[in-house]
């Protein structure tokens, strides 16, 4: 048992540091990639924020054109009548 013990306590001193800096890695992968998502979140609401912007002066804009065409009801009425 003294034995095995003896064998299982070489291999742990030979990988433990191998190990470590195997979750050093990992670590600063997971680090890099949390930093991605949270970039690509700001980035994201973002660019939804600027296509809403984009969608308001496009409605604001019709709703100009709208405003200054006047009478529909009476144009149709003009244009559209037997003669």
């Amino acid at each position: 048992m003294t034995a095995l013990a003896a064998l299982f306590g070489a291999a742990w001193s030979r990988a433990a540091g191998w190990i470590a800096a195997a979750g050093a890695a990992l670590a600063l992968l997971l680090a890099a990639y949390a930093a991605g998502r949270r970039d690509g979140g700001v980035a994201q609401r973002h660019a939804t924020l600027e296509r809403a912007a984009r969608a308001r002066e496009v409605r604001d804009e019709v709703d100009r054109a709208v405003d200054r065409s006047g009478d529909a009801l009476g144009e149709l009425r003009r244009d559209w009548r037997r003669r």
